[in-house]
């Protein structure tokens, strides 16, 4: 691993490349490390051999599923550069990166344009106020038309797009990439040539709006610009500096990363124009705050973990990003949430799957601590006696519920341990017990996501498991009053049993639970039976007379009753209690509870009709709509039952423009013939 002998603050550049699927951000990686003599030759992604994707998953994939973390000195500066994912099912990590870096890279695929997934990165980069630049790859395919490349791009973007590399042919004709402001043809070798006759109109058209739009930016270079003074390259870079810096220009680059064209001009730009990690916008506290740092190596330790990855053989390595201090080897880590030190043995830096271990990270830099199973995912690094803690890092929700069931032959304690252990690594895959459907739940970010992460856990942690549909968790009710009276009375010889009580049910409001009353006069019932009456009301509720769901939502009260003497007892009036609650259920019209969620669904326009016609055929109940962004927001109510299959039929129903979250909202009862089915398959599984 290549790192600079003696760096600070100021010489450090980090960014993150992002794109859809396919667009070749691993691709560029490759040609990267090899330009800067980290790797002999570039893998290939078809081959299996990149230092991106080293997981036998992403190698059996051929795509990313985790992020990649690169670390190598270009130009006497040093980058980090992280490799994230482009399949939808892995944004968390996209988001996880771009936390992290002050710069972001955006690869489109010149022969498919704006796709889905650049929707989501692009906004995320926008979110954390970072410097964008765009690479549009592949240039050299046949019929590949860059202005109309570039004209899409700058309708999908605010910002200001401004090419300072542009493709010379395409096809069968490329002949290489045009540096504007170098006024040079650059060939695959990385040689400087003259530019050819042909393409020298196209490229003093595209210098010419480029110089129009730094100088724009700049008054004094304005002035110069009318006068018809010389402006050197310098004054050039620093004004773009400072537009690309206020979020103003995105500087646009042209190239094919798999033929290394353009990778290193690319590079060269980048070291100039990504703010170094002293300019980064600022950062806000748990609270939503904004911090006052000076994001300095000489300043108070503050740190922040992006991403940790579990092995079950090395441990826990917890990757951070440093914004103020100077972490040492051996150092003590303040962490607010657990409120303790923890003792930073080793210090490493990493490129893919190798970790070098390193004296010291400074402010700026992205590193790792190895072993640390307290650190998780978001924590906070930072001063005991003057702690700041950072808000927690903003990922996507996961959008697809399922319930996991251990293979044959599988220890279910085993396989939930591994899945918990694995939800640390993965923000985006969350797991809970339901203790109503007694369900282990795993929730992930599409089917995609979970296949990954079952054949993740096959690897480490050597257990198998399926997901299906998981259950609804109804619930049963009472729709009218009832007055009813249940005596429990048995004689088997010496001591008998006997309880005796009237009781009244009536419905409660949707929400209300249980409430109990006694309204016992002249010593009916004996008030050490009472909280028996009680318990045995409440045991009896845990499984209803339709379809033996919890019964919920009623209003019990012992109003009258009789006791014996010797044979009276706790249980004898807990039995009559319970007999006395099936008997009322029965006769006070039951009915079946579904939970109803709350969504919001966020679509592009031309999905509303279709969105509106689908949530209506789920049951659902549309509460507004409202604009946001260029996008429809729909809240609506549905069942839960409903919801179970919505990821990825929304994802299929928008081509993965589509975007939900939700909430539990209330209970209804539910329809008649639905009601019917449900019972009917419930009374089937007893059975």
């Amino acid at each position: 691993m290549l790192i600079l002998a003696k760096y600070e603050t100021k010489d450090i550049r980090n960014f993150a490349l992002i794109s859809h699927g396919g667009a070749g951000k691993t691709t560029f990686t490759e040609m990267a490390l090899v330009k800067a003599g980290v790797k002999g030759e570039a893998g290939t992604v078809e081959r299996g051999n990149t230092a991106s994707d080293f997981t036998p998953e992403e190698k059996d994939k051929k795509f990313s599923i985790t992020n990649s973390y690169f670390s190598f000195p270009w130009n006497n500066k040093q980058i980090n550069l992280v490799d994230t994912p482009g399949y939808a099912d892995f944004r968390g990590e996209a988001a996880s990166a771009l936390s992290m870096v002050e710069g972001a890279l955006l690869l489109i695929d010149a022969g498919s344009g704006v796709e889905v997934n650049t929707h989501y990165v692009w906004e995320k980069a926008r979110e954390n106020g970072l410097s964008k630049f765009i690479f549009v790859n592949k240039v050299d395919k046949d019929e590949v038309d860059f202005t109309a490349v570039h004209d899409e791009l700058q309708e999908f973007s605010e910002e200001n797009l401004l090419p300072l590399t542009i493709p010379a042919g395409t096809g069968e004709d490329f002949q290489g990439i045009i540096d504007l402001l170098a006024g040079k043809l650059i060939t695959e070798n990385g040689e400087e040539k003259e530019i050819p006759g042909e393409f020298q109109d196209l490229a003093d058209e595209y210098h010419f709006e480029l110089i129009e739009s730094v100088v724009e930016s700049d008054d004094e270079l304005m002035m110069k610009y009318l006068e018809d003074e010389e402006i050197s390259d310098e004054e050039i870079t620093t004004a773009l500096f400072k537009s690309v810096g206020d979020n103003l220009t995105v500087p646009i680059f042209a190239g094919v990363a798999s033929r290394n064209f353009g990778v290193k001009r690319t590079l060269d730009y980048l070291v100039k124009l990504i703010p170094d990690p002293s300019n980064r916008p600022p950062l806000r506290d748990i609270n939503g705050e904004e911090v006052e740092l000076n994001f300095s190596a000489d300043s108070d330790v503050l740190a922040q973990v992006g991403k940790t990855m579990v092995d079950p053989y090395i441990g826990k390595l917890s990757i951070f990003r440093m914004y103020n201090g100077r972490l040492r080897k051996g150092d003590e880590l303040y962490v607010p949430r657990l409120d303790e030190k923890l003792k930073a043995s080793k210090l490493y830096k990493i490129n893919g799957s190798e970790q070098k271990e390193v004296e010291e990270l400074v402010a700026g830099d992205i590193g790792a601590v190895a072993k640390i199973g307290e650190l998780e995912t978001s924590d906070t690094i930072t001063e005991p006696d003057n702690v700041v803690e950072l808000s927690k890092l903003k990922l996507p929700e996961p959008m697809l519920i399922q319930k996991v069931t251990s293979k044959e032959g599988q220890d279910d304690e085993k396989m939930s341990n591994a899945i918990q252990r694995y939800s640390q690594e993965d923000l985006t895959f969350k797991v809970n017990f339901n203790r109503e459907t007694k369900e282990l739940l795993v929730h992930g970010m599409g089917t995609v996501h979970l296949d990954v992460i079952k054949k993740i856990c096959q690897r480490k942690f050597d257990v198998s498991f399926d997901t299906s549909e998981p259950s609804v968790e109804y619930k049963e009710t009472i729709q009218s009053k009832v007055d009813v009276e249940e005596k429990y009375k048995k004689q088997s010889g010496g001591r008998g049993q006997y309880g005796h009580v009237l009781m009244k049910f009536e419905p409660l409001q949707r929400g209300k639970g249980f409430e109990f009353e006694e309204e016992i006069f002249g010593g009916a019932v004996p008030s050490q039976y009472i909280p028996a009456v009680e318990k045995g009301v409440k045991e009896a509720m845990e499984e209803g007379v339709l379809a033996g769901y919890r019964v919920v939502d009623m209003k019990a009260v012992l109003y009258d009753g009789s006791y014996h003497d010797v044979d009276s007892s706790e249980m004898a009036f807990k039995i009559a209690a319970s007999k006395a609650f099936k008997k009322g259920m029965e006769q006070a019209k039951p009915v079946l509870l579904e939970p109803i969620m709350k969504i919001k669904v966020v679509v592009p326009e031309d999905f509303m009709g279709d969105i509106m016609g689908d949530l209506n055929s789920r049951r659902g109940r549309i509460l507004g709509m409202d604009p946001s962004d260029g996008k429809q927001v729909i809240n609506a109510e549905v069942p839960q039952a409903e919801l179970f299959s919505y990821a990825t039929d929304l994802k299929s129903i928008t081509g993965g423009y589509g975007q939900f979250s939700m909430e539990f909202s209330h209970y209804d009862k539910v329809p008649q013939q639905e009601a019917e089915d449900i019972i009917r398959q419930r009374r089937a599984e007893k059975e």
